[in-house]
């Protein structure tokens, strides 16, 4: 049977257009393989960290000194609430870690901190509001609230700055056995400037009864856990011989103890020549007396 001429002509053309959409087809199939195979080869974003790792993740970068990384990872996790961050981020604004030192974005972080009931956020809104700064104004009444909050929770750091608050009448009524009291419980905590404020009061009898080897225990307690003003009136001791046998030896290296420590009076007294004996007023009553062995400190 002859096919129709018209027929015979239109045929490579149907067969062309059939193999073109066959192979349009295959190259389509194959190109969603590819795609589907490319897709399955990305692997899946890492999750977000958490408000906690960001804060971990800042901590190690302030051990390593990376301030900027410290700072990138504090900052998202305190934008979340992470009181941790907050405080940290806080801390390096106060002191100016690896930023402009600025009072008020310090306060800006410590703030919320604080209100959940933070501290070491507390204790550093006490010492920014009692010495005033940049965008922050001196007031000590919000500074001994600050401090009563922070003590009553056990920082040491806060009883000694109340202790000092109501030694001087700052911002609370002066009572010495106030100042006496807050000076103790700082010192039972470890703080060794608190011991020697202790020793101090003991020495002048304000706030307890005045009793000099008391005085001269907690000196000595001060000493040892290196305060220099403790090491210092220990070497004055020796060095005017009051109280105690003279001896110059044993008073310079008191002394050379507190001026490595960075105690200017301490370091004034090691370039004056060698005196007699000091007047009666030149070293604390407690200092004169003491003995050999000092009390325990109580």
């Amino acid at each position: 049977m002859s096919m129709n001429p018209r027929l015979s002509a239109a045929l490579p053309l149907l067969l062309g257009a059939a193999l073109l959409v066959q192979g349009c087809q295959t190259l389509d199939r194959a190109g969603s393989a590819v795609v589907s195979v490319f897709h399955k080869e990305q692997p899946p974003p890492p999750p977000a960290l958490t408000p906690a790792q960001l804060t971990a993740k800042g901590l190690e970068a302030l051990r390593q000194r990376d301030w900027d990384a410290a700072r990138a990872a504090f900052e998202p996790a305190a934008n979340q609430g992470d009181t941790r961050a907050q405080v940290a981020l806080g801390s390096m604004y106060f002191t100016g870690l690896g930023v402009v030192r600025d009072f008020a974005d310090a306060a800006h972080w410590f703030t919320p901190a604080a209100a959940k009931g933070d501290p070491e956020a507390q204790y550093n809104l006490g010492l920014m509001t009692d010495l005033g700064g940049t965008g922050v104004l001196q007031d000590r009444v919000a500074a001994a609230a600050w401090f009563e909050k922070a003590a009553a929770q056990g920082h040491v750091g806060a009883q000694y700055q109340l202790g000092l608050l109501y030694q001087n009448g700052d911002g609370v009524p002066q009572d010495q056995a106030r100042a006496a009291g807050w000076f103790r419980q700082s010192a039972a905590g470890g703080n060794a400037t608190a011991m020697t404020a202790l020793g101090t009061m003991y020495d002048q009898g304000r706030g307890v009864a005045q009793d000099e080897r008391q005085a001269m225990a907690w000196y000595h307690r001060g000493a040892d856990a290196g305060d220099t003003e403790a090491m210092r009136l220990i070497g004055e001791a020796y060095y005017d011989g009051l109280g105690v046998p003279q001896n110059s030896v044993l008073a310079r290296q008191w002394l050379q103890r507190a001026a490595a420590g960075g105690n200017d009076e301490a370091s004034t007294r090691l370039s004056m020549p060698e005196a007699p004996a000091a007047t009666a007023d030149t070293v604390p009553a407690a200092v004169r007396a003491r003995a050999a062995s000092p009390a325990p400190a109580q």
